[in-house]
C-alpha cells in the first residue's frame, strides 16, 4: 500500500514540519505574553485551524466540547444583547468547556481571517488546571 506522504517519515520531515509549527505558534503565544514552557504546552496540545472570515467557531446554546485560543485575527462573540469582538490571545469557549452542565452563551463568529488553536474537553481541562495556565484558561468569571 503506497504512503499518503510523497516521504518518508522516517526521514525526519514530518517531525521537522511539526516542530517549525509547534515553534512558530509557541513563538507566537510568547508574544502574546504566556511564558515559553506553557506556550509550547499549548501550541503542542491544541489543533491548529486557518478559518475565513464569517466562520463560526460555536454557536449559543450548544454543549461545550472544544475550547479556543486565538492565535491571530479578531471574533466576535455575539451576546444575547451585545457583541464583544476579541483578538489574538483570548480564549473563548472556555466556560462551557470546563463546565459540563453549561451551555454556550454565545455565538463566535470569526470577524476576518483567523488562526486558532482549538482543545477537546480533556485537554482544555488538563491544561486549565495547571498553576502556570489557570488564571489565563479558566478565568474567575461567569458568563456574559
Amino acid at each position: 500500500m503506497g504512503s499518503f506522504f510523497s516521504f518518508s517519515i522516517a526521514d525526519g520531515t514530518l517531525d521537522d514540519m511539526r516542530t517549525r509549527r509547534i515553534d512558530r505558534v509557541a513563538h507566537r503565544l510568547e508574544e502574546l505574553g504566556f511564558d515559553a514552557a506553557p506556550a509550547r504546552r499549548l501550541s503542542t496540545g491544541g489543533t491548529l485551524l486557518h478559518l475565513d472570515a464569517g466562520s463560526v467557531l460555536c454557536h449559543a446554546g450548544e454543549r461545550g466540547t472544544q475550547a479556543f485560543l486565538l492565535v491571530e485575527g479578531d471574533v466576535d462573540v455575539q451576546l444575547a444583547d451585545e457583541t464583544v469582538r476579541v483578538g489574538a490571545g483570548a480564549v473563548v469557549g472556555e466556560l462551557a468547556t470546563l463546565d459540563h452542565r453549561r451551555t454556550r452563551n454565545a455565538t463566535v463568529v470569526a470577524a476576518g481571517p483567523v488562526e486558532v488553536l482549538v482543545y477537546d474537553v480533556a485537554t482544555y481541562r488538563s491544561l486549565a488546571s495547571s498553576e502556570d495556565l489557570r488564571d489565563r484558561l479558566a478565568p474567575a468569571r461567569t458568563a456574559a
